[in-house]
């Protein structure tokens, strides 16, 4: 080599030199993997930066949940995903590991309500019916506290109502659910103004707690003096007034409903009473929420109106009250007074006299005090003294009870109160308690007691016919057998008396044929035989 260098040297041509060259290429495939880690460790800042707070919900059931796919939404957007379903330490949870978006912070606010949205059908209508394609989804109602928290229990029925819908809502009190439920409409002048939204069965086991939400504007109707009653189908009734058919809507008819009314505002704004006449009506308050009311059965119940003064007596009847019921009203001459309240049966066990003890209410103040001389109401007394002293004087102009029919097609009877002047007196004892009315026999009473006396006279008379007159009556007619008999002497007798009377006849019917062709004969007398001719 060195050869043929050192020839080329001497033929004067250049010779190439060799310079040693530092690589590139080694440097740049380090960037690329750099750069992915750049990009990686930006894809993770970013992920950690948008990634919002972690929550658990708890679901008794977690039939629908799937990790990596379920989301949670709120206004039917989606504000995070499920990432892990797993049970409880006890199992008997399903825990859902819920990751939120970013912005959705607020969603972790401690009353913050959590529901798995399914297909459902309620009184009020359908719902979810997206999720037959989509499938189940979490859905979330934001709080409104200050205080967070990571962990929730989830609603086992979805919140008929959000905590954005305006209104109001107001407790309800009765002795049973009925046929309500979540959802029951809510009726004010038959208009669907709210629905029921939960219900609870009170701590002393007798009421249940209905909880009611009534849509804005129509929340401002219920006031301090509302009344709520059942809806639901058809309320007939059968008693001493007659058959009674009432109703709601249609619906109501079906699914069941609740009305509410407030009484009717007097037109001068003023309302009398007997214990406080010309007192000046003042306006009822708007409820506030969380007002407990009472569930009245029926409009009748709720609308009646409220009495301050109740009296307690009671009326033991010695004949049979078949048709009287708890219930039945107490009046006095077609107002009614009061209500039966109780019926028992009770006897004496020396004598054994069985009564029917029947203690009912009676209001006073309906039978309203007025002067004769202005005819201003006089107020019912307040002291008990004063009311006694009313009673008695009552039970001394001769008030009296007595069972009365109310209806002949139900046979529903009523207790009627009225003044008896012919009535047997009796002391009135203040001592008691209930106080004690005195009974009076009732006109069906008096109806089968004359009935009764005809049936027993009709018996004495039937007798006495037996034992006088028809004896006597078949005598007289054996005698006249004996007097009509074809050989009896009286018939012959008659026999020649008709012929003695048919002979004379004949000598009558000659002589007036005679006088007709001869009247001269009348005065001549009867011509010869030879002057006839």
């Amino acid at each position: 080599m060195s050869e043929i260098s050192n020839g080329l040297k001497d033929h004067g041509l250049p010779s190439a030199a060799s310079h040693v060259r530092q690589g590139w290429l080694p440097q740049f495939i380090w960037f690329i993997p750099i750069l992915a880690i750049v990009v990686s460790l930006g894809l993770a800042y970013k992920a950690v930066v948008d990634r919002g707070p972690t929550i658990n919900i708890s679901f008794k059931l977690g039939d629908g949940l799937e990790a990596g796919k379920t989301i949670v939404q709120y206004k039917g957007v989606s504000i995070g995903t499920v990432k892990t379903v797993v049970l409880s330490a006890d199992q008997q949870q399903v825990i859902a590991s819920v990751e939120l978006n970013k912005g959705a912070e607020a969603f972790t606010k401690a009353d913050t309500r959590f529901w798995i949205v399914r297909p459902r059908i309620t009184t009020s209508g359908v719902s979810g019916l997206s999720t037959l394609l989509s499938g189940p989804f979490i859905a979330a109602e934001l709080g409104q506290e200050a205080d967070k928290k990571d962990f929730f229990v989830a609603l086992e029925v979805p919140p008929i109502l959000t905590g954005n819908t305006p209104g109001r809502e107001f407790i309800l009190k009765a002795p049973s659910l009925g046929s309500h439920d979540i959802g029951t409409q809510v009726f004010f002048r038959r208009l669907n103004v709210g629905e029921v939204v939960a219900y609870d069965l009170d701590k002393n086991g007798k009421d249940i707690s209905i909880r009611v939400f009534i849509n804005a504007p129509y929340d401002q109707y219920v006031t301090t003096d509302t009344r709520f009653w059942n809806a639901s189908g058809i309320d007939v009734s059968l008693g001493v007034n007659g058959f009674q058919v009432q109703t709601e809507s249609l619906i109501a008819v079906f699914t069941g409903g609740i009305a509410f009314e407030a009484p009717q505002i007097p037109a001068d704004k003023t309302t009398v009473t007997s214990a406080s006449p010309n007192i000046v009506y003042s306006p009822p308050e708007r409820a506030k929420v969380d007002s407990v009311f009472t569930l009245f059965q029926t409009r009748a119940l709720a609308m009646k109106k409220p009495d301050s003064v109740t009296e307690s007596y009671v009326v033991n009847f010695k004949q049979s009250i078949r048709g009287l019921s708890v219930g039945a009203p107490v009046e006095f001459r077609g107002v009614s007074v009061g209500e039966v309240v109780n019926i028992g049966l009770a006897f004496d066990p020396k004598t054994f006299e069985i009564v029917q003890p029947v203690e009912f209410y009676l209001y006073p103040e309906r039978m309203q005090a007025r002067s004769l001389i202005n005819g201003e109401l006089i107020p019912y007394p307040k002291t008990r003294a004063e009311q006694l002293k009313r009673i008695k004087a009552f039970i001394e102009k001769g008030l009296r009870a007595q069972l009365r029919t109310g209806s002949l097609l139900t046979g529903q009877l009523y207790i009627g109160i009225d003044l008896f002047p012919d009535a047997p007196k009796y002391s009135f004892d203040i001592s008691k308690s209930p106080l004690e009315i005195r009974a009076v026999p009732s006109t069906l009473d008096n109806f089968e007691q004359s009935v009764s006396s005809v049936v027993k006279n009709t018996d004495t008379l039937i007798k006495k016919l037996d034992a006088e007159v028809i004896p006597e009556l078949n005598k007289t007619l054996k005698n006249i057998n004996a007097v009509t008999a074809s050989d009896s002497p009286l018939l012959l007798d008659m026999r020649d008396s008709l012929r003695d009377v048919s002979k004379a006849a004949n000598s009558m019917k000659t002589l007036t044929d005679m006088l007709d062709n001869q009247p001269q004969s009348l005065i001549f007398g009867k011509p010869s035989e030879g002057s006839k001719k």
